[in-house]
């Protein structure tokens, strides 16, 4: 019994003595630990000149009880060093990350990788050598957006930033996927009104036509090749180059979806089929289409503008070219005087719209769409945070750039959009 209890306590001495080494303790706990410390030592001592008896039995349960007693005192200390552990990696981590060096080892992982896996082991090494590698940063699940240098993410941010423009102001539903839900009966007929009920006589219940729309969200990706042999300036310019191209291309390909659909055979392998394209050549619940005259006028876009339902006078964007938003902008008073244009500003108010974006993407077969963003429901995993992967593939002699999202998303509010065909 006297020998397992001196056991029990010389455990209890080494754990206080390593907290003693930990150089982020003050002063005041240090004391605190050392007068425990000493206090066990002391009943040691004590146990070791006493009788093995019924006594000592019991004297031994007192003396654990009190030992428990001390571990609890030290948990706050305990806590509070885990707390600055925690905080000494992170600061570590992040002021690696922050270094041109970082930028370099990273252009450098790249191209001493033959694959992916590789790539990750490389980055981890680099990492650790640097104190960065901590538990909330794992290389092994693949989201090197989590690791990336701040310089690298810097660029990702702003030039999704900057590029995304009217795709941030869509309404992002934070879900993998979402039920779109609607009732395609008139509010006006009698079978969709509320009614006042005479004693008596049957309810009448609402008869709902629902068609619920399922948004899903697909993997879209963008992989550039280029050869290790291109010659750049810098290991950061070749960077800044490839993450600028995938995004645009990405963020190019998520608004022609949209708008218009992304164009490919329904069969493609390649076909992006998670977005409700806005332009359509009939008229649904979501979308009504009109036609514009041969002349094209004002008056045809704001009359697609007003069929669209909007109760609550939410932001309405019109997308058109450059050549046709020309158009609407001219005035000439007579056809002797010299002509003027609107601003951009002005149209959108001739036209009942918030604001007007110009796009190549509505070819010759649309003049114009128009929607609510509000009422454009995203669904996606990543869709505001976009994956970057690299690698080095060594039997091609090429840097390997991937670029991906998961992202889907269509019409939630009944007659929210609205497009205007080409005229004849």
């Amino acid at each position: 019994m006297k020998e397992t209890f001196k056991l029990f306590v010389q455990n209890s001495i080494n754990e206080k003595q390593k907290l003693l080494l930990q150089n982020s303790i003050s002063d005041e706990d240090k004391a605190l630990i050392q007068e425990q410390i000493d206090n066990l030592n002391d009943m040691v001592a004590k146990i070791d000149a006493m009788e093995e008896s019924d006594e000592t039995s019991q004297v031994i349960d007192e003396l654990k009880q009190t030992v428990n007693e001390m571990a609890e005192k030290l948990q706050a200390i305990n806590e509070k060093l885990n707390q600055n552990n925690n905080e000494t990696e992170t600061e570590n981590k992040m002021e690696y990350l922050k270094t041109k060096n970082a930028v370099a080892d990273f252009a450098n992982a790249i191209r001493n990788s033959r694959n992916a896996d590789e790539f990750r082991a490389n980055w981890k090494e680099y990492l650790m050598k640097n104190d960065a590698y901590t538990d909330t940063v794992s290389v092994a699940e693949g989201s090197e957006g989590a690791f990336l240098p701040d310089a690298v993410k810097g660029m990702i941010s702003d030039l999704w930033d900057k590029n995304a423009d009217w795709l941030k102001d869509l309404n992002y539903t934070g879900a993998k996927r979402f039920y779109c839900r609607a009732n395609g009966s008139d509010q006006n007929d009698e079978t969709s009104r509320a009614k006042g009920h005479k004693k008596g006589d049957t309810k009448a219940a609402q008869k709902l036509a629902l068609a619920a729309k399922l948004l899903e969200g697909q993997f879209i990706y963008k992989i550039a090749e280029l050869s290790y042999q291109t010659l750049w300036d810098s290991d950061e310019d070749l960077i800044n180059y490839v993450v600028r191209e995938l995004i645009d291309q990405i963020l190019f390909e998520i608004k022609r979806a949209i708008l218009v659909g992304d164009g490919r055979a329904s069969d493609s392998d390649y076909k992006i089929n998670s977005f409700e394209a806005i332009a359509k050549d009939t008229t649904d619940n979501y979308t009504t289409v009109s036609t514009a005259d041969g002349d094209f006028l004002v008056d045809d876009v704001r009359e697609m503008v007003d069929g669209i339902h909007n109760p609550n006078n939410k932001p309405i964007y019109v997308f058109m070219s450059k050549a046709d938003i020309r158009t609407l902008s001219r005035v000439q008073a007579s056809e002797t005087s010299t002509p003027v244009y609107m601003s951009r500003e002005q149209v959108a108010e001739q036209i009942g719209a918030t604001r007007i974006i110009d796009t190549d993407l509505l070819g010759t077969d649309y003049k114009a769409v128009a929607m609510i963003p509000d009422e454009y429901y995203m669904v996606g995993a990543n869709i505001l945070e976009p994956v970057f992967y690299s690698w080095h593939e060594g039997y091609k002699n090429v840097d390997v750039y991937r670029y991906e999202c998961v992202a889907g998303g269509g019409i939630n509010g009944l007659g929210s959009t609205a497009c205007l065909l080409a005229g004849e």
